[in-house]
């Protein structure tokens, strides 16, 4: 009796990628990026010492004090109170497949866009900021600028390939609908 190995289809591939990029964002916004805004009180000293060492690892100025740059506040802010609530429903909608959840199609472009957008942002400042009078950690050197832009790079990514993704299956089931 022989057995028969089914290789995944691309669109169950994309839904496990975009699951786990989901689901691993839930704790990584509560208790890593919200230490930026919030009091420093409200955090375990394990979690503590984990931003520490990115500070001093990648010079980040905007995780260090949200409160210093209103812009970066205000991503942090929009992250904490509105895509937490949607990296669940995503968490939910991708583990069951988006084509059987197509109305997480929508919100998926709205945070991809609002994401690349902020990092973009990010990159900006991090390569053309005058950090020489910051009393906080900041790059000095070029070397030290592209490496903070490179901590953010793994969201641009899977931003870009949940954008892309969420267009082309978009398309896909308009286009199946219209048959």
């Amino acid at each position: 009796m022989m057995h028969y190995v089914t290789m995944p289809t691309r669109r169950q591939i994309m839904d496990k990628i975009l699951f786990l990029y989901f689901l691993i964002q839930i704790p990584s916004t509560l208790f890593f990026d919200t230490q930026g805004v919030y009091p420093e009180s409200w955090y375990p000293q394990m979690l503590k010492s984990m931003k520490q060492n990115y500070l001093e690892d990648f010079k980040d100025p905007f995780l260090a004090n949200a409160w210093r740059h209103p812009w970066y506040l205000a991503v942090c802010l929009v992250e904490h109170f509105l895509e937490v609530p949607f990296f669940f429903f995503a968490t939910y909608a991708y583990y069951n497949g988006a084509r059987n959840k197509p109305w997480v199609l929508f919100p998926s472009i709205l945070y991809s866009v609002h994401t690349i957008t902020a990092i973009c942002s990010v990159w900006l400042m991090a390569l053309l900021e005058d950090f020489s009078k910051y009393e906080a950690l900041a790059p000095s050197s070029l070397v030290e600028r592209l490496k903070l832009c490179f901590a953010y790079s793994p969201f641009m990514i899977c931003s870009l390939v949940c954008l892309c993704d969420s267009l082309f299956l978009f398309r896909e089931m308009r286009q199946d609908k219209i048959k």
